[in-house]
């Protein structure tokens, strides 16, 4: 596998990066938020902080390092808009000012 092909240098790279792993924040130890993406284009997430929420959506990777994504359902019954997420490494997902890690 080549560099490009391993890393998040290219959108095929961020993809294998992102599949299938459990993101956590702040550790897996005791995450309050964790992130879950599938190879079919779907997503979840859930977090404890402010009484816990769940989300569920789609995601896409626009470019090497960004995924985007779109909520389409909650635990709360309201769609938040939806954002881009950024990875710097293959270990580091940035949501908002928050940064998950590859547990």
């Amino acid at each position: 596998m080549s560099s490009s092909e391993s890393g998040v240098g290219s959108i095929e790279g961020t993809k294998n990066c992102l599949i299938g792993y459990d993101w956590v924040y702040p550790n897996g130890s005791n995450p309050t938020g964790a992130w879950k993406f599938s190879s079919d284009g779907t997503f979840n997430s859930s977090t404890t902080m402010f009484g816990g929420m769940s989300t569920w959506g789609n995601w896409e990777v626009t470019s090497p390092g960004k995924v985007t994504i779109t909520y389409t359902r909650t635990s709360e019954g309201t769609i938040p808009q939806g954002q881009t997420l950024r990875m710097s490494s293959c270990n580091s997902l940035k949501v908002g000012s928050t940064t998950y890690i590859k547990d």
